[in-house]
């Protein structure tokens, strides 16, 4: 009888999966576009998805290059093909900011606090030509078959995204 006395009381201990598990990088312009990444206890990697009012859109993946490359981002489609693999979509530098300050070119005593905030400067041109579909015109997401969250992700792309705190880590260039 103690034993079930005991089981509500540690079941409780156990924090929410949801809360613990992402942090959200949320578009500074289209707050419905948002990269979610699963937090796992690497430190130099973080993998996640770009949803639009929470449904995944496509893979997303950040990192550090080894030696002086910096910060990357890795863009690919969901849609498996038929080996099993997934289509890049876009992928190159991210340029990270502290308030309107680039983080890898401002000296040290140039350096003042503000808002952390990141961009993905390839997202927005390999995600347009993602969609292409040349066999089928009406589904041709550039033009006829473009959806109201492909183009909120379009817009998206060409912006800054703003990491909440426990996202802040991925933030890899930074001070404060």
């Amino acid at each position: 009888m103690k034993r079930l006395l005991l089981a509500p009381l540690l079941l409780g201990l156990i924090p929410s999966a949801n809360a613990a598990n992402t942090c959200k990088f949320a578009s500074e312009y289209y707050p419905d576009v948002t990269i979610e990444i699963k937090n796992q206890n690497e430190t130099t990697s973080g993998f996640g998805k770009i949803k639009f009012k929470n449904k995944p859109m496509l893979d997303f993946s950040t990192g550090l290059s080894n030696g002086y490359g910096g910060q990357y981002f890795v863009i690919r489609n969901l849609e498996k093909d038929a080996e099993g693999n997934t289509e890049s979509v876009a992928y190159g530098k991210v340029v990270s900011m502290v308030g309107d300050q680039i983080t890898r070119g401002t000296p040290t005593d140039k350096q003042k606090s503000g808002q952390l905030k990141m961009m993905f400067p390839n997202l927005g041109t390999g995600y347009y030509y993602s969609l292409s579909n040349f066999n089928e015109p009406k589904k041709d997401g550039r033009f006829a078959g473009r959806t109201k969250a492909m183009t909120a992700v379009l817009r998206a792309s060409e912006g800054f995204f703003i990491p909440d705190k426990v996202c802040e880590k991925f933030v890899y260039f930074k001070w404060d």
